[in-house]
């Protein structure tokens, strides 16, 4: 729905709200995370999210609400010609607007993929919690992670029989690390970097465990400079570890 405003104030008055009912949200979320983090005992850990980071700015972030939310950051143009300078601005214009498609926008939105974990995490109680990924956390995304199940520059060559970034670019040069990989090509460059494991509740899926998504930053760029996508994903386990693909979802969606 695009807002008209009949006065200049009327839109600095509006956004002004809207960041003031966003940190509102977020000020009551942060009480709560903080208060989960020093009162649920162990055996109540399983009633609420866990989240674990992986990411030094990750870990910054969700651990001081308000930092994360007006920290400013590179001006990113919307296509309803909206402007966002911080993660509270951005979180706003993302619910009724998109992104600017251009290459360029495309590298400043890397700088607001921290904004995506903190709006998928920012709206329900939480806590921060300590935990290594396996070793071959990485490797498993190269290898099981299912390049179908979300938009990127891969997705139109995957078919039946090569659907994951190890056959998709079998020819391209790997780097990898416990939660980075990346592959490389003469045409291109692809990064998948775990930044977070996120645990919910067990009663949110109607099963007596917790259920484990990976939070994970995409980066998908041609050489020729025509294309640039920095997105976040959110990768779903398969119940049976020792089988099955991964799936991942791109969020925000739009």
């Amino acid at each position: 729905m695009m807002m008209v405003f009949r006065q200049a104030g009327d839109a600095t008055r509006y956004w002004e709200h809207q960041v003031k009912k966003f940190w509102l949200t977020a000020t009551i979320t942060l009480y709560f995370s903080l208060a989960a983090s020093h009162a649920v005992s162990n055996s109540a850990h399983h009633a609420i999210t866990q989240v674990s980071t992986q990411n030094p700015a990750l870990t910054a972030a969700l651990t001081d609400l308000k930092m994360a939310l007006f920290a400013p950051r590179t001006a990113l143009l919307f296509d309803n010609k909206g402007v966002a300078n911080n993660c509270a601005q951005y979180s706003n214009l993302l619910s009724s607007s998109a992104p600017d498609e251009s290459t360029r926008s495309a590298e400043i939105r890397s700088e607001y993929l921290v904004c995506d974990a903190v709006q998928m995490l920012g709206l329900q109680p939480f806590i921060v919690t300590q935990a290594s990924l396996p070793a071959n956390a990485a490797r498993t995304l190269f290898e099981r992670l299912d390049m179908r199940t979300f938009p990127s520059s891969l997705r139109n060559r995957a078919d039946g029989q090569t659907h994951t970034l190890n056959t998709l670019l079998a020819s391209g040069k790997v780097t990898m690390t416990r939660d980075t990989v990346e592959v490389e090509t003469s045409t291109q460059f692809f990064s998948l970097k775990i930044v977070g494991v996120v645990k919910r509740p067990a009663n949110e899926f109607g099963g007596s465990r917790l259920q484990k998504e990976w939070i994970v930053w995409v980066g998908d760029e041609l050489k020729d400079g025509n294309y640039k996508s920095y997105r976040t994903l959110i990768v779903r386990l398969p119940s049976d570890s020792r089988g099955g693909q991964y799936t991942g979802s791109i969020h925000p969606m739009q």
